[in-house]
């Protein structure tokens, strides 16, 4: 599976500690409008995960797409270059960001989610998913958590 990641997702999954693992079980592709919010704007105000995250686009485990539509807001980019990225699905949990994709008729992941299909795909055990949600817990919502933990629980 090929993910669009935004922003907001991006940065939750590093800071969890997950993106090695979701890098390893996914295709990840961010804009270029992403890269600069989460690698030069971080690093501007001194975020740790910023340097990771750039070091994963230099290692070329993270895939960046121009900016041909010369976008300046994260969430246009992601919109606009959808279908150039040859994506499956936006990886996002804002809300905001979530209603538009729906509107325009792209798919999106939320992050829960995301370690769910790793469990569903075989990419990590059950233990190691439950582990996985568990860290990343405190970056996602109450529901997103419980929904994930139950359907993980019972083997989904």
């Amino acid at each position: 599976m090929k993910l669009l990641m935004d922003s907001d997702c991006l940065i939750k999954l590093t800071k969890s500690g997950l993106k090695p693992v979701v890098v390893e079980g996914f295709k990840v592709v961010v804009t270029e409008t992403v890269v600069q919010e989460v690698v030069r704007a971080g690093m501007a105000k001194g975020h740790p995960d910023a340097q990771v995250v750039d070091r994963n686009i230099s290692e070329g485990n993270i895939n960046v797409i121009g900016n041909p539509g010369g976008f300046e807001k994260g969430d246009d980019s992601l919109i606009g270059l959808f279908d150039l990225s040859r994506c499956n699905a936006v990886a996002t949990d804002d809300a905001r960001l979530a209603k538009r994709l729906k509107t325009h008729g792209i798919p999106f992941i939320l992050p829960g989610l995301v370690v769910l299909r790793l469990f569903s795909s075989n990419r990590i055990d059950r233990e190691n998913a439950i582990r996985f949600l568990d860290r990343l817990a405190e970056f996602i919502s109450e529901d997103e958590y419980a929904a994930v933990k139950l359907l993980l629980e019972k083997g989904a």
